[in-house]
């Protein structure tokens, strides 16, 4: 049997990794036969045979040229790793749909044409689809909810914090040389990370608790938001104490996971919530909101907190910077948590599905 799996989103961040870790065990798990769309050059070192795509994501042209490409790939199932199918292609499909996010905060899409499309994109998805994989039991219950799906048509498989975030101690030591102490946050830099309720937590963490740390944060942003973040740091006189940083390595990350004295991730919506498994991997405790699927991931392993409750936020912040023995329970805890977790196990699931809809 021949797969055909859309890599055209490789260099996102969140569906970017998804991709990769796919490509990565899909092979090593199964006999059957990979293809690939998009970027050739980009795609070379998974040693998989590529279909040039060069029609951008969210575009018409994708719509007019995409099925025709699929079509002379000659597969037998296609997998879309992202609500946006080809409506053209009549072939069985799979689609992963990772999260609602432009349904539930429409105000990202740049005007009522975009959203009107994102949600016909999601319906067809959800109709054209044999089966469709998503990452958690919040973001099942969201299609379920919005786009009537059968249950039973839903599959939820975990993502997984990669090999590369682990602790180390040596490289801990270096990044607070660098550095100082930290908090940290990664993720997008959009409103419903929640970034400004982050601020004000953290200059009242500085004015009434009086710590001594600083807030690092690790993200694109996008504008107009992006600059609201600027534009508070220096309003609260806090240029020296909150850094920014858009670009950077996966490694680099893990490295500011393993220095960091705590992981802070107020968001109030997540299909799945990749960066606090990261920082637990990284041995570096987590307090968290508990909205959306962030309690399916952290399970007991983190503090987790209404994101709409600054009291109780700052105060758990706190009791982790304070209390060593809540620290190092959070520490184990997340530790264990992260072992729950893989993603062979996740490409192990994928697999079945194919399966599934190819008897």
């Amino acid at each position: 049997m021949r797969i055909g799996l859309d890599a055209r989103m490789i260099d996102h961040s969140g569906i970017g990794t998804y991709i990769k870790n796919l490509l990565y065990f899909l092979p090593k798990i199964s006999n059957y036969e990979y293809v690939l769309f998009g970027n050739t050059e980009r795609l070379k070192m998974y040693n998989i045979p590529v279909y040039e795509s060069k029609a951008p994501i969210y575009s018409i042209q994708e719509q007019i040229m995409f099925p025709n490409i699929i079509k002379k790939s000659n597969i037998d199932l296609f997998h879309s790793p992202h609500y946006i199918t080809p409506i053209l292609y009549n072939g069985k499909m799979v689609a992963t749909i990772h999260d609602l996010i432009h349904l539930i905060f429409p105000e990202y899409l740049s005007s009522k044409m975009a959203n009107l499309y994102s949600k016909y994109m999601v319906k067809s998805a959800c109709k054209k689809s044999k089966r469709i994989i998503t990452i958690s039991r919040n973001t099942k219950k969201d299609i379920i909810n919005h786009f009537n799906v059968d249950e039973s048509k839903i599959k939820i498989t975990y993502l997984a914090a990669s090999e590369i975030f682990k602790p180390s101690s040596v490289t801990a030591e270096d990044m607070r040389i660098k550095y100082g102490k930290y908090l940290l946050y990664v993720g997008a830099i959009r409103p419903h990370k929640n970034i400004l309720f982050l601020l004000d937590l953290f200059k009242k963490l500085k004015k009434e608790k009086k710590i001594t740390h600083k807030l690092i944060l690790i993200g694109k942003g996008k504008v107009p938001y992006i600059n609201e973040v600027r534009r508070k740091i220096y309003d609260y006189s806090m240029q020296n104490d909150v850094l920014i940083i858009e670009e950077i390595k996966q490694e680099q990350i893990a490295e500011f996971y393993c220095g960091a004295d705590l992981f802070v991730f107020p968001s109030l919506y997540e299909g799945f919530g990749l960066p606090p498994l990261e920082a637990m991997a990284c041995g570096c405790p987590v307090v968290s909101s508990q909205a959306s699927s962030l309690p399916e991931v952290i399970g007991d392993a983190g503090i987790q907190v209404n994101p709409a409750d600054k009291e109780q936020f700052l105060n758990s912040v706190y009791i982790v910077l304070t209390d060593e023995k809540i620290r190092k329970e959070l520490i184990e805890k997340g530790y264990k948590r992260v072992k729950l977790f893989s993603w062979e196990k996740t490409a192990k699931e994928t697999l079945s599905v194919y399966e599934e809809v190819l008897q």
